[in-house]
């Protein structure tokens, strides 16, 4: 009887030390009052998410991190001093729930200095856009967007060693948007939309920085190393990638499956929000060759950017 009772307590401190391994918590702090250097002599003022109150906002913001598998709970603080934001993601439908931790049955923003809670379990591995939905497509251009990357349960250790990392996350800046006379838009309870501009982006950014400040996909002495690359388009133009011939491209999982996204000729077509990992092979590229990235216009489908990347840096 009292090793039946052993068995018993040991299966129940098993089953709830799993529980708890899978449970992921995350805090994301909304701000208003980030500031992002376009270059030595000048700066713009930016949305974003931050991880702690001392973090500085940066593009993309905080990363939620998880696995398949994962019950992921997210605790979001808005110390925003505008009008009222939520967490959102397309592909991935989020419980909300109030302070009381009661279930919202119709996702609300969440007010200045409160909370809202957020939680969904990981299904699916792969790299996801989020950002918040208000003021659309204000709040997402000025920096309030993150991204999610969920891995499999399991990864071959030995896979791992062999490949490197690497994110990706290009968009627009229209620096008239980012003006204190727009983004120092009083709170609103009811939130009122702000009326902005025509969109006329005028500088072009990867991870929040110029472009054309990119040294390439990978180091000269690690070319042998199989790239992880994940591509997100958090901007509201379509962004194409189009990579030289020897590069050899394969999409990591079916995450690209969700967007339609066809890989042809080497070249990569990103809408806004869509993402896809690929594993990038350099082994036959030369020293010389370079990517082109193009910027185009949704609705005249005409450039409105375009430059070249180095595949190879010293």
């Amino acid at each position: 009887m009292k090793n039946k009772l052993n068995k018993v307590v040991f299966l129940f401190l098993l089953l709830w030390s799993i529980v708890l391994f899978s449970q992921n918590e995350q805090l994301i702090i909304g701000r208003t009052t980030g500031t992002l250097s376009i270059n030595n002599k000048k700066s713009i003022r930016t949305f974003g998410f931050v991880k702690s109150l001392s973090g500085q906002v940066k593009l993309p913001g905080c990363t939620i991190n998880g696995k398949v598998g994962d019950s992921i709970h997210l605790d979001f603080w808005n110390i925003s001093q505008g009008n009222p934001v939520s967490l959102h993601c397309k592909e991935i439908d989020f419980v909300q729930k109030d302070i009381n931790q009661e279930v919202v049955l119709k996702n609300e923003p969440i007010h200045h200095m409160e909370h809202g809670y957020y939680s969904f379990i990981a299904k699916k591995p792969g790299t996801y856009l989020y950002y918040s939905p208000e003021n659309y497509p204000f709040n997402l251009q000025a920096g309030m967007f993150g991204i999610m990357i969920i891995k499999p349960q399991s990864i071959d250790l030995q896979f791992k060693k062999t490949i490197d990392e690497l994110l990706w996350c290009s968009h627009e800046i229209d620096t008239k948007w980012h003006t204190d006379s727009l983004m120092g838009t009083d709170y609103n309870p009811s939130n009122k939309p702000i009326s902005i501009p025509d969109y006329l982006p005028d500088i072009f950014c990867v991870n929040g920085e110029n472009i054309n400040n990119l040294k390439g996909l990978q180091s000269k002495k690690n070319k042998e190393k199989t790239i992880l690359l994940r591509l997100v388009n958090a901007g509201l133009y379509i962004h194409v990638i189009n990579f030289p011939a020897k590069v050899k491209l394969e999409v990591n999982n079916d995450i690209g499956s969700i967007y339609k996204i066809k890989i042809k000729d080497n070249i990569v077509s990103l809408a806004t929000g869509e993402t896809i990992e690929l594993l990038v092979n350099l082994e036959d590229v030369t020293a010389k060759e370079r990517m082109i990235y193009q910027f185009i216009e949704p609705k005249t489908k005409k450039p409105a950017f375009k430059t070249t990347i180095p595949i190879l840096y010293n």
